[in-house]
């Protein structure tokens, strides 16, 4: 047999291509890769010493819309001197691994070529007195691309098309800085400070607002969740000079639902561990969260970066409930390492442990689907109970019977759902108590004793409300009286009727007859 001839394999050109010019669909995604790197460049400066903790970490972002000038600077570990060209210009030879870092391959960094003319990295480690600096000329590298008879590889681009120089620099500095010069035109999403400072408030690990912070969170977690919760990694990120943080506060934006508090939980699994942990915001699931509200839904993070789009989750949720992602606000953080993202961070690697957590996924959302439907069935009958109630207060000559009929369909469709399969999870309780609140506040400003209750842990027979006297008793006033005027009549009998003791209710009801006698005789 003839020994076939050693090959030497080589990488095309074209992988170039894929990595600057076709990795990621939305031009925002740039900030996340290299607001990740800084987040990782930040976490090993903290592990040598070099920082004290995180919070000592910046990311600073600069934007200059007039000069189409994007900066994105760190003050992490930096790169040594010796090691700048090896890590900036070898192409997915990184030693991140994706599970203590934020990063993997070490393909990202070229992702903001496609959207400029020039790409700098500029870089120094602590006790150096240089700084390095690795430029690409993304017009050269664009023009390689393009030629068909350039039959130069992945390798020979890159070498052709950059640069590199030297600077003195303070010895005591430690940073990183991304610069991207001449954006084009085409995309102006880039160079707009509210765009991408929105952007970010989604998918960057920063922190929360302290409101959410102190009045949410403090109040809510407690146990395994506390180290869990304050470990999760928060990074100060600024653009030109303003603090970035996530938007959550005390009400959802887009249903002006009050957040009643988070409710922690844990995804685990016999065989792999915690998988995953997270919360959500505890309301009373009036209606589904609008588009325009952009805090609305799961968010799936590793390393507090969200993972994929905002609405990555969504198809976890049985088939016909889709929708029901639209009702929450909340997060899931990955806690097991094993458990990777795929190169454009929009998904999951395939592992057995991302396998297992899509299915802890699955089964937890099949439970809240359950719980938003309890709220709406809730809702629907407090609305009917409360429109009755305000009837049976406010008496007209008609309507009221009606409103009594009303009030006792309502009251035996929340005893229903109280003593339901449903209502038993502890947090289906908070949603019902929440709700009762709400009949005791309608009950509260009409200052009338209450009359009715929404069951609770442990459900009763709920009373109808004896709130109005014989209204056949006042049909005779008539025709002796104006409507306005046998409305007050029965206003203020009614009155007399719901303030006296119950054991005096019979003779109440005969002063009436009495009263209503004297009216046509006078």
């Amino acid at each position: 047999m003839a020994e076939l001839k050693t090959h030497k394999s080589r990488i095309g050109k074209g992988l170039i291509n894929m990595l600057m010019f076709q990795m990621y669909g939305d031009e925002k995604l740039i900030y996340r890769e290299y607001v990740q790197n800084a987040r990782d460049a930040i976490n090993d400066a903290v592990n040598h010493g070099i920082l004290g903790a995180i919070t000592d970490g910046r990311i600073s972002i600069t934007i200059d819309s007039a000069k189409r000038f994007i900066e994105i600077r760190d003050n992490g570990i930096g790169i040594p001197v010796e090691r700048v060209e090896s890590v900036l210009l070898d192409i997915a030879d990184s030693d991140k691994d994706g599970e203590s870092s934020a990063g993997q391959f070490g393909i990202g960094r070229l992702v903001g070529g496609y959207f400029c003319k020039k790409l700098s990295f500029k870089t120094t480690y602590k006790g150096e007195e240089l700084a390095s600096e690795i430029v690409f000329d993304i017009d050269k590298i664009k023009a390689i691309l393009n030629d068909e008879n350039d039959k130069r590889d992945a390798t020979d681009v890159i070498d052709s098309a950059s640069s590199r120089n030297l600077y003195d620099e303070n010895k005591d500095d430690h940073y990183f800085i991304v610069t991207l010069y001449d954006i084009d035109l085409q995309y102006p999403s880039l160079l707009s400070k509210d765009i991408i400072a929105d952007y970010l408030r989604e998918v960057a690990p920063v922190d929360y607002s302290a409101q959410f912070r102190n009045q949410l969170i403090m109040t809510s977690v407690s146990g395994e969740y506390e180290d869990l919760q304050k470990n999760v990694g928060h990074f100060p990120i600024s653009i030109n000079g303003t603090a970035i943080e996530k938007r959550y506060g005390l009400r959802v934006v887009g249903t002006n639902d009050i957040i009643n508090g988070l409710e922690y939980f844990s995804l685990k699994d016999d065989t792999y561990g915690l998988l995953a942990w997270g919360w959500y915001a505890l309301t009373d699931f009036t209606k589904a969260i609008p588009v325009s509200d952009t805090n609305s839904q799961f968010r799936l993070r590793k390393h507090n970066i969200q993972v994929g789009e905002a609405d990555m989750l969504t198809t976890y949720f049985p088939r016909n409930e889709t929708r029901g992602n639209k009702y929450f606000y909340g997060e899931i953080h990955i806690a097991n390492q094993k458990i990777k993202l795929n190169s454009a961070r929009d998904g999951l690697a395939p592992t057995p442990e991302a396998e297992c957590l899509k299915c802890q996924i699955r089964d937890f959302f099949d439970g809240l689907v359950k719980l938003y439907h309890l709220a709406n069935d809730t809702k629907k009958a407090v609305e009917r109970y409360v429109d009755a109630y305000k009837t049976i207060q406010a008496p007209t000559s008609e309507g009221f019977d009606d409103a009594q009929k009303q009030l006792n369909e309502a009251n035996k469709k929340l005893e229903s759902i109280a003593k339901s399969k449903n209502a038993t999870n502890p947090v289906a309780q908070k949603v019902l108590e929440s709700y009762k609140r709400r009949i005791k506040n309608i009950q509260a400003s009409t200052n009338t004793k209450e009359i009715a209750h929404v069951p609770a842990s442990e459900p009763t027979s709920i009373p109808t409300p004896q709130v109005k006297p014989e209204i056949d008793s006042f049909e005779i006033l008539n025709s002796h009286y104006t409507k306005d005027q046998v409305a007050l009549i029965r206003k203020v009998c009614m009155s007399y009727q719901k303030n006296c003791p119950v054991s005096q209710d019979k003779l109440i009801r005969e002063l009436q007859r009495k009263a209503i006698r004297e009216l046509i005789e006078a």
